[in-house]
């Protein structure tokens, strides 16, 4: 007997609680062998993976927002230094900053920015 659709969580949990109720017929059996043979097949979910694309993701958007100008002799972060597109109005702050550091010795990535 073969299952076309596939089996939902919801389904799996109604079939076992009708397996302690009494005998399944042949196509319920079906779908509870499938629905626990899906669960068994499915790839896990790694989340160390995820907190790496996170962390790259975050990693861009400050590389991105602490970036590099030119101050005369010195590389300053436009972020920190309060670059306006003509001048710093704040204190002029070299590159790569203090951030860019920090993102550098805590997140994973590091080759990847």
């Amino acid at each position: 007997m073969s299952v076309r659709n596939p089996v939902t969580a919801a389904q799996v949990r109604n079939l076992a609680a009708r397996a302690h109720r009494g005998p399944l017929t042949p196509n319920e059996a079906a779908r509870l062998t499938a629905g626990i043979e899906r669960l068994a097949t499915r790839p896990r979910r790694n989340p160390a993976a995820r907190w790496a694309k996170r962390a790259a993701v975050l990693r861009r958007k400050l590389a991105a927002l602490h970036h590099p100008v030119q101050r005369g002799s010195i590389a300053a972060c436009a972020e920190c230094s309060g670059w306006n597109g003509r001048r710093c109005t704040g204190l002029v702050t070299p590159w790569p900053c203090p951030t860019l550091e920090l993102l550098d010795d805590h997140l994973p990535g590091k080759d990847s920015a």
